[in-house]
């Protein structure tokens, strides 16, 4: 599977993070099996924030364990770029639904008529695996299955592109790509992922998930990852362990940070012992969040295609870093996936 860029993103216990995640499918994309270039989703020029309204709806289906799982769909009702409208599903938190989720992206996927998907968790949480585990929720197989029923059908009659599904979250939700990232049946299907307070671990018996270090098997997908954290989230503590320093310096350390790491070193994008300096963190935007200033980084130590992996720290921030909409859509709508899988 490739991309292209420039579109115009022991049993464990369910911890009770406050969870949201988002998943995009977006535009018209040209190529196979490469990350580059992608056209606009509009060139003749086509303004959709004309047309603000949009079609609400839910649905339902089942997994192999006989869950019922819900979603709900936001429609625009302006036209549909060339290859399918965009689609956007955002995974709630702990103790939310996805019912009228992510409503602080409307204004930004109007403008491109990206569809929002919303899907509610089991018990208003999520399993966190890539595979099906017995006893549980089979959440990464609702959203598989989600997939599939997305580009067979479209979605309540409008047509969506398989070239431009995006994926990402907040907190627990945000656990959700990474797994997503690792499944078979998904992990080679995102144009694009971000992920805001979000981390990865492994329950017992997860055969699709690995942590340890990373494998051509777990972590070949070449998918751009945007994630966004705050230094001081207590509910979901920021990795990385003090590899290079102790304490964390966090100007530099972010090039340890865990676990984007994993697919970046699959993709030619980060090496691990930072031996020639490559793993450092190039530091490209500084903006203020509240009262806190966040970094933006990239991996372009490695080659400007590693541009694709990106890492915001607010200093001191805590748990989610809010009012992120504009830049998460910017980030994920500017690849797709290209060549099919």
């Amino acid at each position: 599977m490739a991309y292209q860029q420039g579109c115009a993103l022991s049993e464990f216990p369910r911890p009770t993070f406050g969870l949201r995640v988002l998943l995009i499918v977006a535009g018209l994309c040209s190529g196979a099996h490469a990350i580059a270039e992608c056209d606009d989703l509009f060139g003749s020029g086509f303004d959709a924030l004309g047309l603000p309204q949009a079609v609400a709806g839910s649905g339902t289906m089942q997994t192999t364990d006989g869950q019922t799982h819900t979603y709900y769909y936001r429609i625009p009702t302006a036209p549909a770029p060339a290859h399918g409208h965009p689609v956007l599903i955002w995974l709630h938190g702990d103790g939310g639904t996805g019912k009228g989720f992510g409503s602080g992206f409307y204004t930004f996927t109007n403008a491109d008529s990206a569809i929002m998907v919303t899907p509610s968790g089991i018990d208003q949480t999520w399993t966190h695996a890539a595979d099906d585990l017995p006893g549980q929720p089979q959440d990464s197989q609702f959203i598989s299955n989600l997939i599939d029923r997305m580009i067979a059908d479209g979605i309540d009659g409008a047509a969506v592109d398989p070239d431009r599904i995006y994926v990402g979250g907040e907190s627990r939700g945000a656990f959700m790509p990474y797994f997503l990232l690792q499944r078979p049946s998904t992990k080679m299907r995102f144009a694009a992922v971000a992920i805001n307070a979000g981390l990865l671990y492994c329950q017992d018996g997860d055969v699709d998930c690995n942590v340890d270090k990373s494998s051509p098997l777990h972590h070949n997908a070449a998918t751009p990852i945007l994630h966004l954290h705050g230094t001081n989230d207590t509910a979901v503590e920021p990795p990385p362990t003090a590899t290079f320093h102790d304490p964390i310096d966090w100007n530099i350390d972010w090039r340890v940070f865990f676990p984007m790491n994993l697919w970046a070193v699959q993709n030619g994008c980060f090496g691990g012992d930072n031996a020639t300096g490559q793993d450092n963190g190039v530091l490209r935007e500084m903006y203020v969040v509240g009262s806190h200033t966040a970094q933006r980084y990239d991996l372009t130590g490695w080659g400007s295609h590693c541009s694709k992996y990106q890492l915001t720290l607010v200093a001191d921030g805590g748990h989610v870093i809010p009012g992120q909409y504009e830049r998460i859509w910017s980030f994920m709508k500017g690849y797709c996936r290209a060549g099919g899988e």
